[in-house]
């Protein structure tokens, strides 16, 4: 008897172990994909809001801020040549048209007039430097800049904000002001107001 009383007690106890193995498993894997949703939606909420800005139209005062006007640079930036063309251009004229980027201010063309020695002032130590005049420019690039200047005032001359009439629409209007009004009136009221118009525009009212 007391032997069948051990062998159920380690029974109930090696259950109990399973069962609570089982718990904390289901509990570790229900966490796991709680954090994992959690990223997920993290990540699909930070994805629409990036569209979302991007997407952001400027208007009002708020045209012309850091971020529409780099949009702008950004677009310009299309028009100018690619390293690629750039050297072969260079290969071609055989002319160093964009100069050493670490010899900035060494160019033969430039003139530097240093007065560390000449100046009184005894706080002054650093070389004053002034450059003359900048490198040589070449033909090409005038154009192209003047080229792309000239569609910039092209595509601004094309630009309008005002809004186009259509032919054959009913002119209820005496200004714009009130033709804005009147349309605003008539996406709230038409659907009332429409056939009492036509009865009256007939003759017909009652």
């Amino acid at each position: 008897m007391e032997l069948q009383e051990v062998a159920a007690e380690h029974d109930r106890v090696k259950n109990n172990d399973k069962k609570a193995r089982k718990e904390e498993q289901y509990r570790k894997r229900e966490v796991c994909e709680m954090s994992l949703r959690r990223s997920e939606v993290a990540e699909i909420k930070a994805k629409k809001a990036s569209k979302k800005e991007k997407r952001k139209a400027a208007f009002g005062w708020d045209v012309f801020n850091q971020d529409s006007l780099f949009k702008g640079y950004k677009k310009r930036l299309v028009n100018l040549p690619t390293s690629g063309e750039t050297a072969t251009s260079l290969a071609s004229t055989g002319e160093d048209a964009l100069g050493d980027e670490l010899a900035y201010g060494k160019d033969d063309k430039v003139e530097e007039v240093r007065g560390a020695a000449d100046c009184e002032n005894a706080g002054c130590v650093e070389a004053l430097t002034l450059i003359l005049w900048p490198c040589a420019t070449t033909q090409a690039n005038v154009e192209r800049m003047a080229q792309e200047l000239e569609d910039r005032i092209k595509a601004r001359k094309k630009f309008s904000r005002r809004r186009q009439h259509y032919e054959g629409e009913d002119v209820d209007y005496i200004n714009g002001q009130n033709r804005i009004f009147n349309r605003k009136a008539s996406q709230a009221f038409d659907k009332y107001t429409v056939e009492i118009r036509q009865n009256l525009e007939r003759g017909t009212a009652l």
